[in-house]
């Protein structure tokens, strides 16, 4: 195994390399950094070097830098630097590769005078204004007249120089060692944020993997769940342990396999014991521990079962994650567009506030004054479309206080006074960016969404699994989940829900009723016990009395009197037959059928509701809904008609220019529509209107 192990590692090791190598990003990234100048600096010029006769490793002297007009021969050390200034302008290209030559110059060596200031622009713009100035002052030609004086001109010029020559020097340096202190700081940034974007790039890349494979993982997370419900089928219940040589023949172990003095296993072994197995009321066999062992030969299903189980748990926190990438922004730009549209359309929290008993309105409340709001939803513009609405009638400073808008925001003059200050990109700073009051109330949404929910329960089974494997037979219920036939049936048992539950509700009150009568005239007609001598008697206090009518009568077929003595003989049996036979009418006959009744027809009503919205979808148009039999008097009318006259993706597009369009620019007819769409009016649609219509009418 540890062989098999390590050649596992070394070919994962390889294959991650190739994958970094090929689809990393890294070579895409370097050919995006790669200049045309740094592929063409270190290529030879082979016209200049058959020329001069110089090889291709060879450089040139400074004598033959100075002709290629490069520096000036009278100022030392401009030559460097000059060279290190074009090298990093130019991607280190070799500065004597400019110079002018030709077939002439072969066999001459007289030298060439440098070129004047005005006769060299390529100098004159890679050097700096400052540079320039220093250098024209000195190469200036002498004057025609010579002065009486020479030697005090010589002495002047020699005094300039001097004077002009350290200021020069001083001032050339600053260019390079600037740009190199630039440089250094960029190189510094770069490499401090490359590692942070690598980061942020691979989990953008893992967050749309779970986006896109969320379906799948939930399908593996039931398949697994099948699995270890499967190996659950071989467990055994002893109260004697096993040996130690049984327990390792057959896969028992105390992490998962054994259950010794567990209160849960301890109580079902009692009660087990009391009920059935022990009727002579031993007291000490009570006490003996219950012990669950998993039965098998192989060896091979309690290794396989703790691994399912650690892979069970880690797809499920995926799960999560996977439906926070996918479904929370959804459902946040839901819950902002209901908000908003009640807002500007209802005037909700301006002109009506929420019922007190409405916890999801009283909870938006929290987000009207947030900057952050709305976020997702497309309609930025809400709050200021609100406070013009309703601004004039209820005051602007007061609506503008409710939604958290600063009126001198809305200033656009002062907006362009106002000067752009430097982002801060502090943590403090980022810190104090947070909206905190939107946060809080987007956390309340999520944790109020149902599947949301459902996905964190599926979590803590899967957790409580690890400490007792039988928690892994509630994801079983996940099925009926992801089928959406199921899910029907089990959206017939809520759909009516509030009936339900009073219906419920009205069956446990008639039932305590009936405790009520039993308990005062009945209560000897509750012996349980077929000894003599230790009755049970069920209705001796008023609590199990009530219990028993719940658990015995209700599930019984003929009501309570099926579950008691017979009243045969008695002086109470003429009201035991009324009292058997009204709990049998009034809870077995009328209110168990409602119950029953109530969820059938949910469930019938749930099953017609989609088969009319399937068959109009498929026989009605959406936008006219005129039938199919109107347009299939002709070939393949209503394809033709549905998809040439009135598309619903026109309607969609048509709309989305709108949104999209300035309203300036509108015409009379995007106008019209434009003004109805805000109203929320679909007037404009052809209702019960179409072409073929039109033309029929003209035509009769």
């Amino acid at each position: 195994m540890s062989i098999l192990h390590f050649i596992y590692n070394v070919c994962k090791g390889f294959f991650m390399i190739i994958w970094q190598a090929l689809f990393g990003g890294g070579l895409v990234e370097g050919a995006k950094n790669i200049t045309v100048t740094e592929i063409l600096a270190s290529m030879p010029d082979p016209t200049q070097d058959d020329v001069h006769g110089d090889g291709p490793g060879e450089l040139r002297t400074g004598e033959e830098q100075d002709t290629g007009g490069i520096s000036d021969p009278g100022e030392p050390g401009s030559g460097e630097e000059e060279e290190e200034d074009t090298q990093e302008n130019e991607g280190g290209r070799m500065p004597g590769m400019d110079a002018p030559g030709g077939l002439g110059d072969m066999g001459v060596e007289t030298p060439v005078e440098p070129p004047t200031p005005e006769g060299t622009p390529i100098t004159k713009r890679k050097m700096g204004p400052e540079e320039t100035d220093a250098t024209q002052k000195p190469a200036e030609p002498p004057p025609p007249e010579v002065p009486p004086e020479p030697e005090k001109a010589d002495v002047e010029n020699g005094e300039k120089t001097e004077k002009e020559s350290p200021s020069s020097e001083t001032e050339e340096p600053k260019t390079p060692r600037k740009s190199a202190a630039k440089k250094e700081k960029k190189m510094k940034r770069e490499g401090g944020f490359q590692i942070w974007t690598e980061l942020e790039t691979q989990r953008n890349k893992f967050m749309n993997y779970l986006s896109r494979n969320f379906y799948n993982l939930r399908f593996l997370a039931l398949f697994l769940a099948f699995a270890l419900n499967f190996i659950l089928l071989f467990y055994k219940v002893s109260e004697i342990p096993p040996e130690g040589e049984e327990l390792e023949g057959s896969g028992f172990s105390e992490g998962s396999g054994l259950f010794e003095g567990s209160g849960l296993f301890e109580g079902s072994g009692e009660e087990a014991e009391g009920s059935g197995m022990d009727e002579g009321g031993d007291e000490e066999e009570e006490n003996v521990p219950v012990y669950f062992y998993l039965e098998e030969s192989t060896g091979y299903m309690q290794p396989t079962m703790a691994f399912l189980a650690v892979l069970h748990t880690v797809i499920s926190f995926i799960c999560i994650i996977g439906y926070n990438c996918l479904k929370i922004p959804l459902v946040i730009f839901k819950r902002e567009k209901e908000l908003a549209r009640k807002l500007e359309f209802d005037g909700l929290y301006i002109t009506e506030q929420p019922e007190d008993d409405d916890i999801k309105g009283q909870w938006d409340r929290l987000v009207l004054n947030t900057p952050s709001f709305p976020n997702n939803y497309w309609d930025k513009f809400v709050k200021r479309k609100v406070l013009d609405k309703y601004g004039d009638i209820y005051g602007r400073e007061r609506i503008a206080e409710l939604l958290g808008v600063d009126l001198a925001s809305l200033d656009v003059s002062q907006q362009h006074e106002k000067k752009q200050e430097e982002p801060d990109n502090s943590v403090f700073a980022w810190v104090i960016s947070i909206d905190f009051k939107y946060q809080i109330w987007k956390f309340g949404v999520v944790f109020t969404d149902g599947t949301f929910l459902y996905l964190c329960w599926y979590l803590v089974m899967s957790l409580l699994g690890h400490y007792n494997n039988f928690f892994f037979a509630c994801h079983l219920l996940d099925i009926a989940m992801g089928v959406k036939t199921l899910r029907t049936i089990l959206s017939s048992v809520t759909h009516n829900g509030k009936q339900l539950m009073m219906t419920v509700g009205l069956l446990a009150v008639v039932v305590y009723l009936y405790t009520v009568v039993a308990f005062n005239f009945f209560r000897k007609f509750y012996n349980k016990s077929e000894d003599e001598d230790e009755p049970d008697m069920k209705c001796d206090d008023m609590m199990t009395c009530y219990l028993f009518h719940m658990y015995v009568g209700v599930r019984a077929g003929g009501g309570i009197g099926d579950e008691i003595e017979d009243p045969a003989g008695d002086e109470y049996e003429l009201y035991r037959v009324v009292f058997d036979i009204t709990f049998f009418f009034f809870v077995i006959v009328i209110l168990l059928a409602i119950i029953q009744g109530l969820i059938i027809d949910a469930f019938g009503e749930l099953r017609d509701q989609q088969e009319q919205v399937k068959e109009d979808m498929e026989t009605k148009c959406f936008i006219c809904g005129i039938g199919s039999d109107y347009f299939d008097t002709t070939p393949h009318g209503f394809e033709t008609h549905t998809f040439d006259e009135h598309n619903l993706a026109n309607y969609l597009f048509f709309l989305m220019y709108l949104i999209n369009k300035d309203e300036t620019e509108h015409t009379g007819q995007e106008s019209y529509v434009w003004k109805m769409y805000q109203e929320r009016c679909w007037d404009f649609f052809p209702a019960g209107d179409c072409f073929r219509k039109q033309y029929e009418d003209q035509l009769s």
